[in-house]
């Protein structure tokens, strides 16, 4: 019988049973809070068989893991004296104290924020952990890049060595998360219940960089005044009486997301705007995104680009979005091999009466067009453009996820062939050189 078969056999039948995350095939989609639930409960099923099967099955069903939570939860296991943050979160208890954490291949985190978690962290009196009275970021959410939050990537990956780790949390939780400032004078036309996905991967994992707790850490700033690195990071409760040529500007805090893993790849979906559309002059408004910070063409603390040098393809998903926002890609393009771009979506949210409503969808598609007419001039400038913009001298490929639209595609290649220029077409949808 199957039973009296050995484990590694066993091992082996139920890998024909794990179908995959739905993070792996849905990333390009609308992000919902649901969009990665899965019906398929096959290897759960399996696991509850007996004890037998359930020690065989977990380490497939733990490769992909998704956790969902309260941003606030985490001011309640902030690392403290003697304070294992592991210990206060549930689910990475359970990996560790059953080995499951070396299974692990890919996160998806899933982050929301309520006002009844934040009164709960400010009136939470925990004996293990740190309290959030004690938190500075309880007391200013406003200056996010003063925020380091360094010690949950650490934590993370000193547990887990993974080849893929995803965020999903609005714009305002992920520059929080990574420490940067948002614009969000307009956020207000754009949807209130919007969803960002950012997620960084690469293709083989190092044997020489599993977990342990030897994880690089940053060390503490000095500042140029000798003051001591324990000192109060907040502002100086002084500077108010300082002339304003002598105020020093706040440097964001470093993140350590982006250089702890030797990362390949970038995927940025932002969603729809679809909402904006409605509003009066729509191409004035600004959408609440991290997009500046990761390129490094905003304001400051926003001018210090988070993507990684060694990064291969970006990955740029978004409905409808203002062409002018999209500039920012255009004239700020890391160096990189790959350029995925996504502007169409791929559901039916344009038969939504109340997604399209007060909306002129030739509003939409002429934005649409701006942004290939920005994408098109700098393929075809080739070794003309200068500064930041030259990281579209180093592009290979260029793949668009629109090519369905004949129209626009067949367009877009008879403009490539009459160029002259080196690029020219691998497949649909894509272009290389």
């Amino acid at each position: 019988t199957i039973g009296a078969l050995p484990p590694e056999l066993l091992f082996h039948i139920f890998l024909y049973l794990d179908n995959g995350p739905p993070s792996a095939f849905r990333l390009h989609d609308q992000p919902t809070l649901d969009m990665l639930k899965s019906p398929e409960q096959t290897l759960k099923n399996v696991s509850l068989v007996d004890r037998k099967w359930r020690a065989v099955v977990l380490p497939i069903l733990f490769r992909h893991v998704l956790w969902a939570f309260d941003r606030w939860d985490l001011l309640l296991v902030e690392p403290g004296q003697n304070v294992n943050p592991v210990d206060g979160i549930p689910l990475l208890r359970f990996l560790r104290d059953h080995d499951l954490n070396s299974y692990v291949d890919t996160l998806t985190m899933i982050v929301s924020t309520s006002e009844s978690g934040a009164t709960a962290a400010r009136e939470a009196k925990a004996d293990l952990f740190v309290g959030a009275s004690r938190s500075p970021h309880i007391v200013n959410r406003a200056a996010t890049y003063n925020e380091d939050n360094n010690w949950l990537w650490e934590m993370l990956f000193s547990l887990m060595n993974l080849n893929r780790i995803t965020l999903m949390a609005s714009p305002q939780m992920l520059a929080s998360l990574l420490s940067r400032m948002l614009f969000v004078g307009d956020a207000w036309s754009f949807s209130r219940d919007l969803l960002h996905i950012l997620s960084l991967s690469r293709d083989t994992k190092s044997r020489k960089e599993a977990p342990s707790e030897s994880t690089e850490t940053h060390a503490p700033q000095v500042s140029n005044s000798g003051s001591s690195p324990h000192a109060p990071s907040g502002p100086d409760p002084l500077s108010h009486l300082l002339p304003t040529s002598s105020r020093r500007r706040p440097q964001p805090a470093p993140n350590a997301l982006f250089t702890i893993r030797p990362w390949q790849h970038l995927v940025l979906n932002e969603g729809s705007s679809t909402r904006v559309y409605r509003t009066y002059e729509f191409f004035l408004r600004r959408p609440p995104s991290i997009l500046d910070a990761l390129l490094g063409c905003g304001e400051p603390p926003n001018d210090r680009p988070l993507v990684p040098a060694h990064l291969a393809s970006f990955s740029y998903i978004a409905i409808f979005p203002l062409s002018s926002h999209f500039n920012s890609l255009v004239t700020s393009l890391p160096r990189v091999d790959r350029l995925f771009v996504q502007l169409v979506p791929r559901n039916d949210i344009m038969a939504d009466p109340e997604e399209m409503r007060n909306v002129q969808l030739s509003d939409l598609w002429m934005e649409r067009n701006s942004c290939y007419s920005l994408i098109m001039r700098r393929l075809l400038a080739d070794g003309q453009l200068v500064g930041r913009e030259n990281g579209w001298r180093f592009l290979r490929e260029f793949e668009s996820g629109d090519a369905a639209n004949r129209d626009a595609w067949e367009m877009a290649v008879q403009y490539i062939s009459m160029s002259g220029s080196n690029w020219h077409v691998e497949r649909e949808g894509v272009f290389v050189r």
